[in-house]
């Protein structure tokens, strides 16, 4: 592969450069291309980011070459860079890839375990089954935005989501994880998700409003303007303490802060509803 320049990161370019080198190796002709997403294609990547990306195949992995993906996955992930603890990315067979499919329903979450695609979880070791990224928005942003590392150029591989479905989309996933937010916030309780729920929740109602997918930062900016003012201190905080490369969900959230966070859930899931997505 010829050396290029993805990121503003020299460092992360060689992580994400090799790697993908390494899962060429592993799929040989099954691979299509690999395409940035999140942060990095979107815009705002930071040093708290992911490093968010999906692996587009011709078909199904079989049994040995996800082992083989495995082992490459391996190999990255104890490399003494800091970025190899933070690789999140999906494998989208072309056919899944060309079915349009969101993970809520009007009657909840989506519970078809044919949405599930080999997945590694940020930061993790290991390959697993999950429907993270089977969703209108990660289709759209690979389509509008994505950033191609090896591969076609993504808008040959899937038709383009309309602003309807997508916004139709986000709702159905604003007011679907608000309600399970608000039933169990315990998983939730730490000083990351403290920050990512406030942001993704402003974000996914600029985005719900205006039927595009913006970066975190102009959620905020948008959530400032746009919504009750009474929030500005919470946005801001949340935003600031995002910032710090260090935060991580092993922090306890700080309780009155968490307490204002599902405040502003319940508040968010109002205002979403009240969305009219025809």
């Amino acid at each position: 592969m010829t050396a290029k320049k993805m990121t503003h990161n020299p460092e992360l370019d060689l992580v994400l450069l090799g790697h993908v080198e390494r899962l060429q190796e592993a799929l040989g002709e099954l691979l299509v291309g690999v395409y940035l997403l999140g942060s990095l294609a979107i815009g705002d990547f930071d040093a708290t980011s992911d490093i968010d990306f999906v692996v587009v195949t011709a078909g199904e992995m079989s049994e040995s070459q996800v082992e083989k993906v495995q082992s490459a996955h391996n190999e990255t992930y104890w490399q003494n860079f800091r970025w190899v603890k933070h690789l999140e990315y999906s494998f989208f067979p072309l056919n899944t890839l060309g079915h349009q499919s969101s993970p809520f329903t009007k009657y909840g979450r989506a519970q078809d375990e044919n949405r599930d695609l080999w997945y590694f979880e940020h930061g993790s070791p290991t390959i697993e089954r999950s429907d993270h990224d089977n969703s209108l928005v990660v289709r759209w942003t690979l389509r509008e935005k994505g950033l191609t590392v090896v591969g076609p150029e993504p808008i040959s591989l899937l038709d383009p989501v309309s602003p309807n479905a997508l916004r139709e989309e986000i709702q159905l996933s604003l007011l679907g994880w608000g309600d399970e937010l608000l039933k169990d916030s315990e998983p939730y309780r730490n000083r990351f998700f403290q920050a990512f729920i406030v942001l993704h929740y402003c974000r996914m109602l600029q985005d719900l409003n205006e039927g595009r997918i913006t970066s975190k930062r102009e959620g905020a900016q948008w959530a400032k303007s746009n919504l009750d003012s009474k929030w500005i201190p919470l946005i801001e905080y949340c935003w600031n303490d995002r910032q710090d490369p260090e935060i991580h969900i092993s922090q306890p959230a700080v309780a009155k802060i968490f307490q204002q966070v599902l405040a502003f859930v319940e508040y968010c899931v109002a205002q979403g509803a009240k969305v009219n997505v025809s």
